[in-house]
């Protein structure tokens, strides 16, 4: 039996988690942003010593994935494999770390149950 098929397949399928983890932080973010504007903006400047945190991992994010796509274009005009390693390797850490971004952002501006109903209670 031959490993590197089930190894391939392993690694396809963590990408593929790792992508749809990418997908879902961002648009409950939105969803809850849209639901409660002013609150969730107010517990972002709230709690700000972790929103200056999950800002600096998210603009860590989004240079890494700058440097990855330089590295496509040499990926482009080079037919190394090593390049292409390269550049999946640093679209895994991108990943990571926006889901990591995205996941506290979630945290701070989460609006609990208790606070929906007072939020309720304001509105009527």
């Amino acid at each position: 039996m031959e490993i590197a098929p089930i190894f391939n397949l392993t690694i396809g399928l963590i990408i593929l988690l790792l992508t749809l983890l990418t997908l879902y932080f961002p648009i409950v973010i939105y969803l809850n942003l849209r639901k409660y504007k002013e609150a969730s903006l107010g517990l972002i400047f709230s709690n700000l010593e972790s929103s200056i945190i999950a800002f600096k991992f998210l603009g860590l994010a989004v240079l890494i994935f700058a440097i990855g796509r330089i590295i496509d274009l040499l990926n482009l005009i080079s037919f190394s494999s090593t390049v292409d390693i390269l550049a999946t390797l640093l679209y895994l850490v991108t990943d990571i770390l926006l889901i990591y971004a995205f996941y506290k952002l979630l945290i701070i501006i989460r609006i609990r149950n208790s606070m929906d109903k007072e939020l309720n209670k304001k509105i009527n």
